[in-house]
């Protein structure tokens, strides 16, 4: 590791507790004692925050980073952030592990024959430039980038004489904005705004997974279909939201739709359509589109009827779509730009135009950043205009994984200058490997939607060798001989930060002209970023062209139906992404929300068409396309439609890392064209029986679903209950003591008595609170191998483990129960230990004492709930994953068992903090870590000796509430609510 200087950083003293940036360095400790004297202003043992932008994936959500001692050890929503509001997914909570990825690439790497060696900054920057000085085409392909970064990038290339710079994204939503070209002469992705609906319609649309902005879509989507505890207080509530989804596989996001279209791939289109038609020809349509009904039948008589869907239900439907309040038609599927795809979305922009939805609902003033990234047309010009006199410069995007058809096209470049940080399978077919700053290390800033600017700020010391992109290109410029500068007559930038400020400080006028010019970046720091109030919503309207954009043809699915051959379905994964995220052992440890896989890849299978094949769940399949094959293992199952194969992108790497390589199959392998293809027709065949390769399940609870764990109540039962009505639960305070039945003595409490409460309803299935656990307190990633010991189940030691539950009447409607220690007040494991580690504490904790332990396993055998985990190895965290650790945790050792702890160093936190103020915890001040990640606010803790405390009114008076496992007597802690079902 090479030395860092020595630099201080300020602290934020005040009410936010958020620390400003006023230097790229941040000091990384890596002793027991680092300052005898502390540096100015720090406080050693002090945590402190910074808020910074999540670049994970394009969605650009604000967050904190937790910082002290010199490394930062945990990544939390930005609440004051209007993209995610707080929350934030399991994605953008493994920024920490990118950071401290150990297959990192820790300085200048070139390449001598077909060796790579280790090299200089010097040596390598000197070269570079001395091709640009010879007179070398720069062509410079990233991946999508707004603000300071994209200027550098823009004055880079034209500084060459080039206009070669291309922002590309796997999952570039093309769709849409081919659509909105077509119909609106807007090539733009807009601001959907489901907060505001009573009705959402998605067609293959997986809008809380992978879908634009989903962080931002699941805290909407929680405020339209939540069940308020006021709704009751009147003795009649308001009827949450409405979501229909449809489309050929059961994703988490149509798992969580209160109804289920399932039609084949490609129908959504059709479905939409005959919406359209239905609304104009029932005269509900709010603006005139008589002019495009010829086209729509035209499309409809083409396609000929519709598998899954009844001409009933597409009335009901439509009248709901154009009768709500406030609804919405979302366009998928994520990864397909075909005629399919562009007609559907051009489908559910007309929907929402005929009823009036744009502007309010929808609105084009507020595009997202995606709108500026490249189309297929784009990218393919690009590749095909490279040459050997070129030189191609690939910063943060991996071209050769998600796109093997370019891999013979990068291969004819003269020189490839590949600036990331992992040495992924683009960049080892470069020539010079320049190693950037993480983003948690970096400066920058980015605009996820037009006048929403999201700040990026260092918050730690770089860990290695390493540069931002941003200072490279600046340094080749200056080296070549053309320096850059923001303006022709503006002074040069002696580094990017310095770019970065001079952006700012013309932004002021526009974004804050009343705050001093000497404050305004300081609270651009402070609060992660500048927004303006949202312009008034534009005005658009079809053009006369926009008939042309249901007469293109598309290619019939019927092919599907013969022997041999499916139709393809590719979806991006929710843990994954595009797989640039696949070296990260959270991601690959956090089970897939339906099926609870890990670790690997499979195919979703009918089981009328593996019958067919004569193929049972385990089997070896082999997957062909034209553009290449793919072997996995298959799952057989109603949650994809009859002739449908569905299989994952994100997996199937050959480099990126150790974590990564080898575990699963490349889907972007079986894509025409990478993922901006039509997924086509495949044909599919048994290979062997049961993969060697195949993913491993966590704990399964299928067997479970019979058992009541995840109870649902009719929106009609609920609606009509008051609170305090509704199932009497056994407290666990000394008011639920019962002498005759309970056979542990009372148990008295004088200051506190933690608890929880789940709200089932907002429940979302997307594992950010598990994700979110294993930061913060430590848990170890065992790996494929650990977890898929044993039988039935494996060794994994997630503390909070997000299970999927089928509804008792429907094979194609899902709930999730998050299951966590229970805290239990008459707890089942604690009477068992010989030695005491597991011990109720005065606060109502279940704890756990490490040093007691000696690994009996009792209290798991003893444990209805089956929370508890064991540490059957000892855990090797590979430098410098070991600077993530928590220190306020304990980092446990083989033969301890561990649990959930209620976060109960943030516990100690906050009454450390109100001791040292004079007062009382406040309601709400203590956030475990599940709760705090929550994009759609599940959790509630609190105090339940406190009356007025959410946790005990919910706990009291929700009719929904109830114990899992109530018939136990153990006076659990943790109450859930009651999931939902709005019926028909």
């Amino acid at each position: 590791m090479s030395k860092i200087s020595r630099r201080t950083f300020l602290w934020l003293t005040g009410g936010s507790g958020i620390a400003l940036a006023t230097t790229p360095q941040r000091k990384v400790v890596n002793t027991l004692i680092p300052q005898v004297i502390p540096a100015e202003h720090t406080v050693p043992g002090e945590w402190t925050l910074f808020a910074t932008t999540c670049r994970e994936c394009p969605a650009g959500c604000g967050t904190h980073l937790w910082h002290r001692d010199g490394r930062v050890t945990k990544a939390e929503g930005n609440p004051s952030h209007p993209v995610n509001r707080g929350g934030l997914c399991a994605r953008g909570q493994s920024s920490l592990q990118g950071l401290y990825d150990p297959d990192r690439v820790q300085g200048v790497i070139g390449r001598h024959g077909k060796e790579f060696r280790s090299s200089t900054w010097e040596e390598a920057l000197s070269a570079i430039a001395g091709r640009l000085k010879a007179g070398g085409r720069v062509a410079l392909l990233s991946s999508l980038q707004t603000g300071a970064l994209a200027e550098v990038m823009q004055r880079f290339t034209a500084a060459f004489g080039s206009d070669r710079l291309l922002f590309y994204e796997p999952f570039s939503f093309e769709p849409l904005k081919t659509a909105h070209q077509q119909l609106f002469g807007l090539p733009l992705i807009p601001y959907y705004d489901i907060e505001k609906c009573d009705l959402v319609l998605s067609l293959a649309a997986d809008f809380l997974e992978t879908w634009i902005s989903p962080v931002s879509f699941a805290a909407q989507f929680s405020a339209m279909h939540a069940y308020l505890e006021q709704q009751n207080v009147s003795g009649r509530a308001a009827r949450p939201g409405r979501m229909v989804y449809v489309g050929p596989r059961l994703s988490m996001t149509a798992a969580n739709a209160d109804e289920f279209i399932q039609v084949p791939p490609g129908c959504e289109r059709l479905v939409a359509a005959a919406l359209l038609r239905e609304i104009i020809e029932q005269g509900w349509s709010k603006n005139d589109l008589s002019s495009l009904k010829p086209a729509i039948e035209k499309l409809l008589s083409a396609g000929g009827s519709i598998p899954g869907i009844s001409n009933r239900t597409v009335t009901q439907l439509a009248r709901r779509f154009a009768e709500a309040g406030g609804a919405v038609a979302l366009a998928g599927p994520t990864g397909s730009a075909g005629a399919p795809a562009v007609q559907t979305a051009g489908a559910a922009a007309l929907l929402n135009y005929a009823t009036g939805r744009i502007g309010r609902t929808v609105d084009f003033s507020r595009p997202h950043a995606l709108s500026n990234a490249a189309v297929e047309a784009d990218l393919q010009g690009f590749l095909d205009s490279l040459g050997p006199r070129d030189i191609l410069f690939v910063h943060d995007t991996n071209p050769a994984y998600t796109r093997p058809a370019s891999i013979p096209l990068l291969e004819r470049v003269g020189t490839v200058v590949h600036l990331g940080t992992m040495l992924d399978e683009t960049a080892r077919m470069a020539e010079w490997v320049l190693p950037v700053d993480s983003p948690l290390e970096s400066w920058g800033d980015y605009e996820p939607h037009r006048d929403m600017h999201g700040i990026m700020q260092p918050t730690m010391g770089r860990l290695y060798d390493t540069r931002s992109a941003g200072d490279i290109l600046l340094d080749l410029a200056r080296r070549a001989g053309r320096p850059l500068s923001r303006s022709p007559s503006g002074r040069r930038p002696a580094s990017f930060e310095s770019w970065l400020r001079q952006r700012w400080e013309g932004m002021r006028n526009e974004l804050a002209p009343q705050v001093p010019a000497g404050t305004f970046f300081t609270d651009v720091l402070r609060n992660g970023g500048a927004w303006k109030t949202p312009p008034p919503a534009a005005a658009v309207a079809p053009k006369p062209s926009a008939v042309g954009l249901f007469a293109a043809e598309t290619t019939s699915s019927t092919g599907a139906n013969e022997e041999g051959t499916a139709e393809l379905w590719l979806w991006p994964s929710l843990m994954l992404y595009d797989g640039r995220l696949a070296n990260r052992g959270w991601l690959q440890e956090a089970p897939d929300p339906i099926t609870s896989f890990v670790w690997g890849s499979w195919i979703d299978i009918h089981p009328g068409k593996a019958a067919a094949l004569g193929l049972k769940a385990g089997d070896l399949v082999e997957l062909a396309t034209p553009a290449g094959t793919v072997r996995a293992s298959v799952r057989i199952s109603h949650e994809v439609t009859r002739h449908t194969a569905a299989l994952a992108f994100g997996q199937g790497h050959q480099a990126l890392g150790g974590t990564a390589r080898d575990i699963g199959v490349n889907a972007f392998s079986l894509a025409p064209v990478a993922a901006m293809g039509t997924f086509g027709i495949c044909r599919i065949s048994r290979v062997g029986a049961l993969s060697e390769n195949a993913p491993v399940h966590t704990v399964p609870v299928r067997e479970q679903f019979d058992r009541q764990i995840l109870q649902w109540m009719p929106l009609s039962v609920v609606s009509g209950m008051k609170p305090g009505e509704g199932e009497e639960l056994v407290l666990p305070l000394p008011e639920g003591y019962r002498a005759d039945r309970d056979m542990y003595p009372k148990r008295e409490y004088l200051k506190h008595r933690w608890a929880m409460v789940i709200d089932l309803q907002r429940c979302i299935g997307c594992g950010a609170c598990a994700v979110a656990c294993y930061a913060e307190n430590n848990i170890p990633v065992i790996g494929r191998e650990g977890v898929g010991k044993g039988v039935g189940n494996g060794r994994e030691m997630a503390w909070l483990r997000v299970a999927p539950y089928r509804k008792p009447d429907s094979s194609l409607r899902y709930g999730w129960l998050p299951l966590l220690c229970q805290h239990c007040d008459a707890a089942p494991c604690e009477p068992v230990c010989p030695v005491f580690a597991a011990m109720h504490n005065e606060e109502g904790l279940n704890a756990q004492i490490y040093n007691r332990c000696i690994g009996t396993r009792y209290c798991s055998n003893n444990c209805p709930y089956k929370v508890r985990r064991f540490n059957w190895i000892n855990i090797e965290w590979r430098p410098p994953l070991d600077l993530q650790l928590n220190p306020e945790v304990t980092v446990r050792s083989r033969g301890v068992m561990e649990k959930c702890t209620f976060c109960v160093q943030r516990i100690r936190r906050a009454e450390y903090r109100a001791k040292r103020e004079n007062r009382k915890i406040r309601d709400g001040e203590i956030e475990t870590a599940c709760m705090q990640s929550c994009p759609t606010k599940v959790f509630a803790f609190g105090d339940l000796l406190d009356p007025q405390s959410r946790v005990s009114r919910l706990t009291r008076s929700d009719p929904r509430r109830y114990h899992v496992l109530e018939e136990l007597n153990t006076k659990s802690a943790v109450t859930y609510l009651r999931k939902v079902d709005l019926e028909a």
